[in-house]
């Protein structure tokens, strides 16, 4: 019986069968790494987690170069493993040859690093510092802030106003010091919430790992290009193996090249650049238009994607361009559109009824995998062996359930009812599954979530029949989860698949996890707060420093203003998105030669993926072509070229941020894929 995560009719591409031309292999029975806790990989790691959390904040407030960790394979993860793998390792064994890194210490470093992108700047730290420090300092007699919320917001969520939080915004005074006083206890508070949510995305990582690697078999495809270059660095070679590829360094010049050309030009504006391959179709009367590009990186990671994954984003697309224009001949609208979620909010409200459905679906079909779970953890059942999992099964549980709990208390202590703070659990639980299933399954790297959380939660029940408190509460809580575009739920999946395929002790995952978050919350806090003070918050020019604070509370006042009931509408389209993918389900499982994939229907309306859309296209053209003329072989014999050709943009983006470092900060240049 096909299961959600079956590729019915695609050709199935086993890492461990056929290879690359010219890519060794590893075989399990001689592999080099001996069960142990891998020392030096931590050591490594943690290096790797400080440098990337110095790295993005520097890069993207003061230097206005690329962001480096916003999506989720972004430069500062690409880049530092490259480092790693292609520069430190082989220095190390040139200089001992037994003190090199073995397959699992670059395995650790990988996985610190996983951990580590997901906190900086757009991913948890940014936020929580800006939003805090927001709430009283942009406050004015226009924005109504003072009289719709400020008597709501609890003393220790926020830093006390005065002019210690006004330095944050302007810059310290001559001969002032960081006011970290002012900070400690709403950082406490914040961090415990941080804490528990992360501890909640390790054990649902833990409780669906085997039904995903292991019974419905998903592809992880950002997996891919780190597993070849950890597979290709035997300690007994000093180069990984992957370089020696005549492929690999054709598709590594082509985007190495692209990028490097337009260097010159940073000194010389004469300087001929060579711009982008860009599909675009002007808006119309109702037509809404559309924006998109081809990037190399992209097209790289594209590959390893499957093709009715690729096929279903870009079709769906359309269907929605169509959907629409329809609203638009017909002057049909449900409303406002929210912040951080699609827009028209018909659009939001479908994508999240299809993020529910795809969420629902794969706990239906792991009902039997979750109640063997259900009995180790309750009755520790002998039959059910949990000893390969990265947490056991009834710390997984318990885990998940003390999370919750204490979630679900913190956010009633910030002022959200007990009712309204379910509702946006739900809503934030659901966005991270269905965000985690759709870039290990899809491989996405550009993906949000169609609907804010904190507005599924304020509309089903009506933001005008909500009490003051709960609403500033919600205002508070998009510091907590607002813009998901680096959430730590799929980096830790993909590092969970990584740790799985090298069959390496439980210890070492979580081990590695915990270090590499504890090293980077600690680290980002601080140096976040450092920069900001020593240069002034809301000169870095960044939105999250500057409109991301003042949106929350922007929002609720309006809707405090607003006074709106219940729209049924929203819930109409919900359903829409539930039924649509309950009946795309069906048919993909019921009749083989269907090829559209819900996934594709729950996130083609999202901004960042359509941006993508023409990147996916030519990768699903390419995929079909290589498959339908050469099958299996062909394509494999193709992969060397795709790593180079996502290897290339990042190691010449990461030399374009040091060209920045040194002569262009605060007017770097950016090459976001």
């Amino acid at each position: 019986m096909s299961t959600p995560g079956s590729q019915i009719g695609e050709v199935r591409v086993k890492r461990l069968e056929g290879g690359c031309e010219g890519m060794a292999v590893p075989d399990p029975q001689r592999d080099p790494d001996p069960p142990r806790l891998p020392g030096r990989g931590l050591f490594v790691g943690a290096l790797c987690a400080i440098l990337v959390n110095l790295a993005a904040p520097y890069s993207e407030w003061i230097v206005r170069s690329t962001l480096m960790t916003t999506n989720y394979f972004p430069l500062g993860l690409a880049f530092t493993f490259l480092i790693v793998v292609c520069v430190v390792n082989p220095l190390l064994k040139t200089v001992n040859s037994r003190a090199g890194l073995s397959q699992a210490d670059l395995v650790v470093t990988y996985m610190m690093l996983l951990a580590a992108v997901s906190v900086p700047t757009y991913g948890i730290t940014g936020y929580v510092i800006s939003v805090s420090a927001s709430s009283f300092y942009f406050a004015n007699p226009e924005n109504g802030w003072a009289e719709f919320l400020h008597q709501h917001i609890p003393g220790w969520i926020v830093p006390e106003p005065g002019q210690k939080v006004d330095w944050f915004f302007e810059g310290l005074p001559p001969g002032e010091s960081v006011p970290w006083d002012v900070w400690i206890v709403p950082l406490f508070w914040w961090g415990t919430l941080i804490v528990a949510t992360l501890a909640l995305s390790v054990s649902l990582i833990a409780l669906f790992r085997s039904q995903w690697i292991d019974n419905e078999r998903l592809s992880y495809p950002l997996v891919e290009v780190p597993t070849a270059m950890i597979e290709g660095s035997q300690i007994s070679s000093r180069l990984p193996v992957f370089l020696s590829t005549k492929l690999f360094w054709w598709g590594f010049g082509t985007s190495f090249l692209k990028v490097a050309w337009e260097i010159p030009s940073y000194f010389y504006p004469q300087w001929p650049t060579l711009g982008r391959i860009r599909l675009r179709i002007k808006r119309g009367k109702i037509f809404p238009g559309m924006s998109s590009v081809l990037t190399l990186p992209l097209l790289g990671i594209s590959y390893f994607v499957n093709t009715d994954v690729l096929l279903s984003v870009w079709v769906f697309n359309l269907v929605n361009a169509a959907e629409i224009s329809l609203f638009n001949r017909l002057g049909f609208t449900i409303g406002a559109s929210e912040i951080y979620s699609v827009s028209p909010p018909s659009l939001a409200w479908q994508g999240f009824g299809a993020f529910s459905a795809l969420v629902f679906g794969g706990i239906w079909v792991a009902r039997k995998h979750l109640t063997r779970v259900w009995r180790k953890a309750w009755s520790g059942d002998p039959s059910v062996d949990d000893s390969h999992e990265v947490m056991s099964y009834r710390a997984c549980v318990l885990t998940s359930v003390t999370a919750i709990a204490y979630i679900l208390l913190w956010l009633n202590a910030a002022g959200i009812s007990l009712p309204v703070a379910l509702l946006l659990v739900y809503a934030v639980i659901t966005l991270y599954l269905g965000l985690t299933r759709v870039v290990v399954e899809g491989g996405l790297v550009f993906v949000r979530g169609p609907l804010l959380p904190q507005s599924f939660a304020m509309h089903t029940v009506g933001p005008g029949l909500l009490e003051p408190r709960t609403m500033t509460g919600l205002a508070l809580s998009y510091a907590w989860a607002c813009d998901p575009i680096a959430n730590f739920m799929p980096f830790g999946a993909n590092a969970a698949r990584i740790h799985t395929d090298r069959r390496l002790p439980r210890s070492t995952f979580m081990l590695a996890m915990g270090l590499g978050l504890v090293i980077s919350l600690g680290v980002s806090f601080w140096f976040s707060l450092k920069l900001a003070y020593a240069t002034g918050g809301y000169n870095f020019g960044e939105w999250v420093f500057s409109r991301g604070g003042q949106v929350p509370f922007d929002t609720i006042v309006n809707k405090i203003k607003a006074g709106q009931g219940v729209q049924l509408w929203y819930y109409a389209f919900f359903v829409i998105g539930v039924l649509a993918t309950t009946l795309l389900t069906y048919l993909r499982h019921r009749f083989p030669w269907w090829r559209l994939h819900p996934l594709g229907f729950s996130i083609a309306s999202v901004g960042q993926v359509q941006w993508t859309m023409f990147t996916l296209f030519c990768a699903w053209g390419i995929k079909r072509v290589m498959i339908r003329i050469g099958g299996l072989m062909l394509y494999n014999r193709g992969k060397p070229f795709f790593i180079g050709l996502t290897l290339g943009h990042f190691a010449a983006a990461g030399l374009s941020f040091f060209v920045d470092a040194i002569w262009f900060q605060g007017s770097g240049h950016s090459n976001y894929f």
